[in-house]
């Protein structure tokens, strides 16, 4: 293998130390062995450093950063740190408290090399609880296959740690978007497919570990917070879009839109009072805000 299927795989991390190792040793066992794994510690303060130092003397694959000064925080500002010093024709993430499965790396290049108009590469994940140990609940992705704008435009499909992109990709679409500390992930992966189509494979890729300090479990989920962070991801999409987006494709992004909105006010504003009380809380922290609420609902 040569500097042609070098894949960089990245891990942002902060006061992870507990977790880090076992995602690192994840990535050792890889029976795709032509890999760089660039670690990005974030500020961390707990022993992060002393383990990242045994790992690295042990494999020189292994390389660790901390983020520098300049770089935003957070863990898209790591991401982008981590792809700067990237040298891989193909990109991966693993999150600090995650782990793969050790054939993953070998399932996904080949489809980039049967399939070269795919940019990027993904598969299922299974939850894991606190201790690593495998539950049999498998979040199915299979349906992240071929053009899947629309379906991202929606809702987020994908997780992090699944998958394999070009590196052109990054060229096209530019680095992560360092204002997002939630969905960051969904932010890109619209970007990316707009432009690329997906490949999504059957198998379980990876493991996704659920315990207390997961970011998921400490974020608001009250209706205005889902409408205040969707409206947020479509604005940032919107600017990105410009000089891209044609006249269908903003039509588009409207009319789902609009098609998550009823969803949220459906599913989780039940009776009259609970879906004003929505509609009060868009409007007061924003009145054009509310009035093209109003418009979408009423639009399409």
């Amino acid at each position: 293998m040569t500097n042609s299927s070098l894949v960089s795989i990245i891990i942002p991390t902060f006061n992870r130390a507990k977790y880090v190792g076992e995602a690192l040793e994840s990535i050792i066992a890889q029976t795709y062995t032509n890999w760089e794994c660039i670690v990005v510690d974030d500020g961390s303060t707990d022993d992060t450093a002393e383990i990242m130092s045994t790992f690295c003397v042990n494999d020189p694959r292994i390389i660790f950063y901390k983020r520098p000064n300049d770089y935003p925080k957070g863990v898209n500002g790591a991401r982008n740190f981590g792809l700067h010093k990237s040298k891989g024709v193909y990109i991966a993430f693993c999150d600090d408290d995650d782990f793969w499965l050790f054939d993953k790396l070998e399932k996904q290049i080949p489809i980039f090399q049967a399939h070269p108009e795919v940019g990027l590469v993904t598969g299922n994940i299974e939850f894991v609880n606190a201790d690593g140990v495998r539950r049999g609940r498998v979040i199915k992705q299979t349906g992240n296959h071929g053009y899947v704008f629309e379906d991202l435009l929606f809702k987020n499909r994908l997780s992090m740690i699944t998958p394999v992109l070009r590196r052109e990709v990054f060229e096209k679409v530019g680095l992560f978007n360092t204002d997002f500390k939630i969905s960051e992930d969904w932010e890109y992966w619209r970007r990316v497919a707009y432009y690329y189509p997906f490949y999504a494979l059957p198998d379980v890729l990876a493991c996704v570990r659920k315990h207390d300090a997961n970011t998921s479990l400490i974020v608001s989920d009250t209706p205005y917070e889902q409408y205040f962070r969707y409206r947020e991801l479509t604005k940032a999409l919107l600017v990105w879009g410009e000089g891209r987006f044609t006249k269908a494709d903003r039509q588009l992004i409207a009319e789902v839109e609009a098609k998550r909105y009823k969803h949220l006010i459906r599913n989780h504003c039940p009776g009259i009072g609970n879906k004003l009380q929505l509609f009060k809380r868009i409007i007061r922290n924003e009145v054009n805000a509310g009035c093209y609420f109003v418009y979408l609902l009423l639009r399409f």
